[in-house]
């Protein structure tokens, strides 16, 4: 198991349905096989079940396969034999399962998502995943002992990424395109807008690679346009006139817009006297 307790940073072993730390604290396995490493006030974190469930009713129609097939090629290239990898914010973990089918039988595949009901999800999706309900800001794994992380339009927390990866480890960053779904917000919105261009300079990482991946498509599914729509947070940021715009469309044309890279982590600087 690499996952330590997040209450005291020790590391967490499995004893029967729980994991336990050596000082006592100890976290149940949940039905499903993952654990729940939250700490604090309960109620729901993160996407909610109709956004997971969307996502995956979305997802499973292979429309985002592209891009689930060049993640999976590029953990496959950067990850080695026996290594770890943590998908940080699995989701509902429709990439974390391709990632585990692309990588040997020898790699470590670890997922964690703040929200409960996607980590169950993922766990129903493959059983060889091992997960844990968590938060990107205080990622349960120890200083560097981490291989590859991968990170598909989750919270970036730079700073616990840095530290969990190994020196020369890759961090793959997903995020949309500036072209992303522009379609469905020009059928939504009065007024459209594309995403701003992301920063791609992150402090203690060199980028080596950074591939635009986009494909323009006609969805005729009011099914599928609706799962889509209600899986991004437009379906909750949007007034009640632009949901049903989204909820009469019969077609839609939009841009799947994505921006894959891929960095490596440096040696930290000393900062021992000279």
């Amino acid at each position: 198991m690499h996952f330590i307790c997040p209450v005291c940073g020790l590391p967490l072993a499995e004893d029967g349905g729980a994991a336990r730390c050596a000082r006592g604290h100890c976290f149940d396995r949940a039905r499903e096989g993952y654990y729940n490493l939250l700490t604090g006030a309960g109620g729901v974190h993160g996407d909610n079940r109709q956004m997971v469930e969307a996502r995956r009713e979305f997802l499973d129609t292979g429309a985002y396969a592209f891009l689930a097939d060049a993640v999976a090629a590029a953990a496959k290239k950067y990850t080695p034999d026996g290594g770890v990898l943590v998908d940080a914010g699995c989701g509902e973990g429709y990439y974390t399962d391709r990632i585990a089918r692309a990588l040997p039988e020898s790699a470590e595949v670890v997922g964690f998502d703040i929200s409960k009901d996607a980590v169950r999800r993922a766990a129903r999706r493959n059983s060889r995943l091992s997960l844990a309900v968590a938060g990107s800001y205080h990622m349960p794994f120890a200083d560097g002992s981490v291989d590859t992380v991968v990170n598909i339009f989750s919270p970036l927390c730079t700073d616990e990424t840095a530290r969990i990866l190994c020196t020369g480890g890759h961090f793959i960053l997903v995020f949309p395109g500036e072209e992303h779904l522009y379609g469905l917000k020009s059928a939504i919105y009065d007024t459209p807008y594309r995403n701003e261009p992301a920063k791609t300079d992150l402090p203690g990482f060199s980028l080596i690679s950074d591939d635009a991946l986009t494909r323009e498509v006609t969805l005729t599914s009011p099914e599928k346009i609706r799962a889509l729509f209600h899986m991004t947070p437009y379906a909750y940021r949007t007034g009640a006139e632009g949901r049903a715009r989204a909820e009469a469309l019969s077609s839609l044309s939009t841009a799947f817009a994505f921006r894959l890279l891929v960095y490596r982590r440096e040696p930290c600087e000393s900062t021992d006297p000279v």
